[in-house]
């Protein structure tokens, strides 16, 4: 039977500016922002290297915007039918701590145990793409994390669009 709960939940208020935000799992800060910008621009919304992920969101900004981060012990159901944006990759931990960011907004951390994990970042109540938009819009983000050996790719599983938006 699989797991019904995270080991552990940590529910934060973040801001949000420039359409992005990363999520680190290591303190040095090697990574690379610009190019990991450049490819989630390019291709599915989401860059990843061995620490660092980068998520380009419909909002522009939102300085008030609400986040859960989950910790399981496998990986979580997917509840995909409650999420309008829905994101996986691959990041390492080191240093006991993950780490929340968005350009000009600062850092939000917050305790999560050394290893490799499966990342999956779901989005929802979003209402415009880009701007012009509000600085409190109503989008909540929640990011689970799970043990994994696998190297999962950087891949969107879900997109919003607008109403009466066209492909």
């Amino acid at each position: 039977m699989g797991t019904t709960a995270p080991v552990t939940a940590h529910d934060m208020t973040v801001a949000l500016d420039y359409g992005q935000f990363t999520l680190s799992g290591t303190t040095e800060g090697d990574s690379d922002l610009g190019m990991l910008g450049r490819e989630a621009q390019a291709g599915p919304h989401i860059a990843s290297d061995d620490h660092t992920v980068l998520v380009c969101v419909p909002h522009q900004n939102n300085f008030e915007m609400p986040l859960r981060v989950e910790v399981w012990a496998e990986p979580p159901p997917r509840d995909f039918g409650q999420w309008e944006e829905i994101f996986e990759c691959a990041l390492e931990v080191d240093g006991g701590e993950l780490s929340y960011g968005s350009p000009t907004m600062g850092e939000r951390r917050c305790e999560v145990p050394d290893g490799r994990y499966g990342v999956r970042i779901c989005g929802r109540g979003f209402v415009n793409r880009g701007w012009p938009g509000s600085t409190r819009p109503g989008d909540v983000w929640r990011v689970q994390l799970w043990p994994s050996r696998r190297n999962l790719p950087d891949r969107r599983i879900r997109a919003w669009h607008p109403p009466g938006a066209t492909d």
